[in-house]
Order: C-alpha cells, then sequence, then structure tokens
C-alpha cells in the first residue's frame, strides 16, 4: 500500500537531512512521526522513526536527567487540528483549557500546576479541535521537551496574563525561551522549518483575566509591544469570549468543513471531513480513497453562493462546507 506522504511529512524529511546535532535530528524525527499518515501503508515507516528516536533519546538521555527531551511526550493529534497553550507561570492556560474543553487539569494559585501536557477537545460547530495545555516557561524552571512538543502544533496560543504586573517581560521570556529550543512563534509561517533546525509555529495572542481592572491599559501596552501578533480577549466569567474564542481558533487554522455525498442521496452534515485551506477536490478524493482518486473525472458541488449540484473540475478549491458529490 503506497505511503501517500503529505508535504508537511516531505519537508520535515528535508528538514531532518539537513539537521546537524542530535537535538535536531530528534526535534524533526518527533515532528516526522507526529504529521506521518496513520494507515497500513505507513506502519514499517512509523516503526523505524521510532527506532530512531528511542535511539536519540538514549544517547541524550545518558547526557544526564537536565538534558532528557520531549520523545515521551509526543501528543497524538486528534480531531481537526492540534492547538498548545504557550504561557508563563499563572497565566491562566489551565483556567482557559478548562473553560473551553471538558478536560479538568489542576487549576491554582501557585505557578507549575501543569506538569505534563494536558489535552481536551474543543468543540466549535460540528467538529472537533485538540487543544493541549502544557507547562509554564519561566525564568524559575522550564521543562526542556515542551520546544518539542509546539514545534509540531499546528497552532500555538501564546498567553498573555493581562492581571499580572510583569506581564510584558513574561511573555518576552517565552519567545525568547522558545527560540532557544528552536521554535519561532510568528503570526504567519515563511519558511516551516530552517537548516539550523528551527521551526516557525502560526500563533495568535489570547489575553487572558480580561475582567481585570487594570486589564485595558495593560491591553494597549501588550498591543504595543505584541502587536504583531493577531489577538483576542477572553475571561473565565464572560461566556461570550469564551464563544468568540472557540470562533477565533477554529479560523485560525485555516481549514475548511467537507461534506460527502453519494449520488442519489442526501448529504451527511454531521461529521464533516477537514481539509487545510485551498485543498482542491483532489485533494479531497485522495483523503476518501486512493482508488477513487485515480479515477476521478469530475465532481458535483453544493454550498454557498453556488448553484447546487454545479460541475465543477478535479482542480477545484474547496469552501467551507462544500458538498462534494465525487463522480469517476
Amino acid at each position: 500500500m503506497p505511503a501517500n506522504l503529505t508535504p508537511e511529512y516531505k519537508e520535515a524529511e528535508r528538514a531532518y537531512k539537513e539537521a546537524r546535532t542530535p537535538e535536531d535530528k530528534l526535534a524533526c524525527l518527533e515532528h516526522m512521526l507526529a504529521v506521518m499518515p496513520k494507515h497500513k501503508g505507513t506502519e514499517k515507516l512509523q516503526a523505524d522513526l521510532k527506532t530512531k528516536i528511542a535511539k536519540l533519546s538514549s544517547q541524550d538521555q545518558k547526557k544526564g536527567a537536565g538534558s532528557r527531551r520531549s520523545a515521551m511526550f509526543n501528543v497524538s493529534r486528534e480531531g481537526a487540528g492540534q492547538v498548545v497553550l504557550a504561557g508563563a507561570p499563572n497565566s491562566g492556560k489551565s483556567t482557559l483549557l478548562a473553560s473551553l474543553t471538558n478536560a479538568q487539569p489542576e487549576i491554582a494559585d501557585y505557578p507549575y500546576t501543569t506538569l505534563k501536557p494536558q489535552p481536551g477537545m474543543v468543540q466549535y460547530q460540528n467538529v472537533k479541535i485538540q487543544l493541549v495545555d502544557l507547562p509554564p516557561l519561566g525564568k524559575e524552571f522550564t521543562e526542556t521537551w515542551v520546544p518539542g512538543v509546539i514545534r509540531n502544533a499546528d497552532l500555538a496560543l501564546l498567553i498573555a496574563n493581562l492581571a499580572s504586573d510583569d506581564v510584558l517581560d513574561e511573555t518576552e521570556f517565552v519567545l525568547n525561551r522558545l527560540k532557544e529550543g528552536k521554535v519561532e512563534l510568528t503570526p504567519a509561517i515563511t519558511e516551516r522549518y530552517r537548516p539550523d533546525g528551527t521551526a516557525q509555529v502560526k500563533t495568535r495572542m489570547v489575553c487572558t483575566h480580561a475582567d481585570h481592572p487594570d486589564a485595558p491599559a495593560v491591553l494597549e501596552l501588550v498591543i504595543e509591544m505584541f502587536g504583531r501578533f493577531p489577538h483576542w480577549t477572553v475571561s473565565a466569567a464572560d461566556p461570550q469570549s469564551l464563544t468568540a474564542a472557540k470562533e477565533n481558533i477554529f479560523t485560525a487554522l485555516q481549514i475548511v468543513r467537507v461534506y460527502t455525498k453519494t449520488p442519489g442521496k442526501k448529504a451527511d452534515l454531521s461529521d464533516p471531513v477537514t481539509m487545510p485551506l485551498g485543498s482542491t477536490v483532489m485533494d479531497f478524493a485522495v483523503t476518501i480513497h486512493k482508488d477513487l482518486a485515480r479515477e476521478l473525472k469530475y465532481a458535483r458541488i453544493w454550498g454557498k453562493d453556488k448553484y447546487d449540484g454545479i460541475r465543477v473540475p478535479r482542480d477545484y478549491k474547496l469552501q467551507d462546507e462544500d458538498i462534494v458529490e465525487l463522480h469517476s
């Protein structure tokens, strides 16, 4: 069975071949495993990657406990996308996770209550998005494996606490600490992997504790310093801000929902296939079945701003909530 490896995997493989240090090679291998399609055709390749990761991790651990990395915390993707929370101690990451998902992380006034990845699922309309809380990035202590998890994500949320007097220094420290770990948080990706092993991760800033009395004034300072990041504010006490946050996360992922339709039958609108923005009918067909894609002639589309059942070619770019009927 063909592996049908994605462009993202091939780009990660290129970065692995160009990596020079064991740390950079390990980070690239972890990302390759995370983005690899999981099916029978890739089972041997998955096993080979896991063997290489285990070997490099073992070598790293022999250097001492302080240098152990993230192979033990490779968070498997679920849902329409993987979104990670990055922030300083007590920035509100765990509260945000609990407010947006069904997860129940430990929440306390003291720092470093999150010790390992805490995943939950955000329900946005008819899709689920994986949200992962991570240990904080603080001056006193930072888990060395955290950058490795962030570099594999589809989206990072940079959390800034508007109730903190030190929010500017804390946020700047988070960005610099991740740079040291070969992760660059950026509003838009220009080069996913660089020759030196650095990975760019698309990022949005989430300003928590928006109900604090000083929040408006602090927000102005945050925007002045970090205005390059698109941002929004949230408060655990404001349900409307949490609802808006779910929509903002979905929008930032830049994905489209596509529904399958069998000729002569109604489409199932409850379980969409999620595709990257810009995907074509052919990309969709490959996702459904490789044999169907090979024999595909055209498709009929139902959706917004379209004539019902309009015939489109294989290179037609899909829009959110298109209904697709494939014809071979």
